[in-house]
């Protein structure tokens, strides 16, 4: 089966189409058509809700909320064993919007997207690559500015995921050379270390660098500050819990490492663009 452009197997909703962007969410609230089908054009799927067991070919995985999957138009898969409700936030992107902009999402020996299909993702940032977390937060981020619908939406969806494909090709070029070689002791520890206060002193630790060179080299490898990637780790591990009814946001705040609720507010709607509150309604 073939889904043309913005079609998927559940119900759609709140579905932003122009210059080339399907936006949109989608919802399974009972048995859908479990065969295999492919997609016209390539999407992003990010699973907020539910999950399902998902067949490509020669490989199989269990997906669960937190997963973002990258799906190449005309790959084959099927969704089996979906939980209901299950919910996805869509981001699809015709060819023409890719050769519009000479964009692409294969570019170089690596695909950065095609690694978001690895096994095991889900809201533990210890399995999340900084791309993971940056391709998530910005899906969100787009939906937002999507429903917002105001006279800027448009040039920021085009910002957001022309600098998503950027930032894809960039992670084609890990640059080994920074660290010291050690960039993966760093996302390791940045990771595994989440909700702990770390400093420029514990990265000199674990790369034997001197403090402003690990500076230098982090702000040309993660593109930001540490103090911001920190944020970014701490909201997306607060995702899963803000959709989760029983927890109160100042529960979340301090579970995530922030000082206090309106820390955490603030930091959420700047990595997402929702409100703690608007984000559990979706």
């Amino acid at each position: 089966m073939k889904l043309e452009n913005g079609e998927y197997l559940g119900k759609n909703s709140g579905t932003f189409h122009v210059d080339g962007l399907i936006i949109n969410k989608t919802s399974y609230r009972e048995k859908v058509f479990e065969g295999w089908h492919f997609h016209q054009n390539n999407h992003l799927s990010f699973i907020l809700e539910g999950g399902n067991r998902e067949y490509r070919k020669q490989t199989d995985q269990v997906l669960l909320p937190g997963n973002m999957v990258f799906y190449p138009g005309g790959e084959w898969h099927r969704n089996t064993h979906t939980q209901h409700p299950s919910l996805n936030i869509n981001l699809e992107i015709e060819d023409h919007f890719l050769q519009h902009y000479e964009a692409c999402f294969t570019a170089g020996s690596h695909n950065a997207f095609k690694a978001l299909d690895s096994l095991h993702q889900s809201f533990s940032p210890s399995h999340n690559s900084p791309f993971q977390t940056r391709a998530k937060l910005t899906a969100l981020r787009i939906y937002h500015d999507c429903q917002v619908a105001d006279q800027h939406s448009l040039l920021s969806v085009h910002q957001q995921l022309l600098s998503l494909l950027q930032a894809a090709g960039d992670n084609a070029k890990p640059g080994r050379q920074l660290f010291g070689g050690r960039v993966d002791k760093v996302i390791e520890l940045l990771h595994d270390r989440w909700n702990e206060n770390i400093s420029l002193q514990d990265l000199s630790t674990v790369t034997a660098l001197h403090p402003v060179t690990v500076s230098r080299h982090f702000t040309a490898y993660f593109d930001c500050s540490l103090g911001e990637y920190m944020r970014r780790i701490r909201v997306e591990k607060s995702l899963l819990l803000v959709r989760q009814h029983a927890y109160s946001l100042t529960e979340i705040a301090y579970q995530c490492g922030f000082f206090d609720q309106s820390h955490f507010i603030r930091a959420f709607k700047a990595q997402t663009g929702f409100l703690p509150k608007a984000f559990r309604k979706l």
